[in-house]
């Protein structure tokens, strides 16, 4: 083997090892700034229902918000396809109460979705006697 060869070879692994370095750091540098931006929506909006999510008669559920956000809940069904928007509003940065009275709909699986700017909730409920 030649001197060139062994420089080509050096250099070839040289590269590879910097194209590796490069992935594992762009990599690093995207999973931290994915659970950063995760932690953030986490921190910003917190949608509390019962300990079981079984509802028969009327209910209040608890949006909590670190700061003034437009808040959007809807019921959806076990499809997941809209029933009903129960609300759409902006909401202030504290505890905000939402009524609920599930008597008008059928027994059965359905979805409460909270949607903000940033930060999208999709909660499991029953209706009914399950």
């Amino acid at each position: 083997m030649g001197k060139a060869e062994s420089v080509d070879i050096i250099l070839g692994i040289l590269y590879a090892v910097a194209a590796v370095m490069f992935f594992v750091v762009s990599y690093v540098y995207f999973i931290k700034r994915f659970k950063r931006n995760k932690m953030l929506a986490v921190n910003d909006v917190t949608l509390t229902t019962s300990r079981y999510d079984i509802y028969e008669s009327k209910t209040q559920f608890l949006i909590e918000l670190s700061k003034p956000l437009e808040v959007t809940l809807t019921l959806l069904d076990e499809n997941e396809k809209e029933v009903e928007v129960l609300l759409v509003k902006e909401l202030e940065a504290q505890e905000n109460v939402v009524d609920f009275d599930p008597t008008s709909y059928q027994d059965g699986i359905y979805y409460l979705s909270l949607k903000t700017k940033g930060t999208s909730i999709l909660r499991k409920i029953n209706i009914g006697k399950h």
